[in-house]
């Protein structure tokens, strides 16, 4: 069975995991449109059936998608990197202070 190539409106976690194919620079892993409406839908379904057609741009795509790491280790290292520079960008308080 072929793997399938995700077509997704940039929300949320979708906007976070996806990266919209580039055929200039083959980098990607599916097509995200951003407008809430069926003429940004259908464009990124039309840019997918173009890179269907294509066995070797689909290809490219689908091995893109698996070389990324989706897991929570790699999830945690970023919540980690981001945490500690928040703590490093945090203002001290005065000591005594009673805010």
């Amino acid at each position: 069975m072929p793997m399938t190539v995700p077509v997704v409106r940039a929300t949320g976690g979708l906007d976070d995991t996806i990266q919209n194919f580039s055929s200039k620079t083959q980098q990607g892993t599916g097509f995200k449109f951003d407008e809430y409406d069926g003429e940004a839908l259908l464009a990124s379904i039309r840019a997918a059936l173009k890179a269907y057609r294509d066995p070797k741009v689909w290809h490219t795509i689908q091995a893109n998608g698996m070389a990324k790491d989706y897991s929570w280790k790699a999830s945690a290292a970023a919540y980690v990197t981001l945490y500690e520079a928040a703590k490093r960008a945090r203002i001290p308080r005065s000591v005594g202070s009673s805010k």
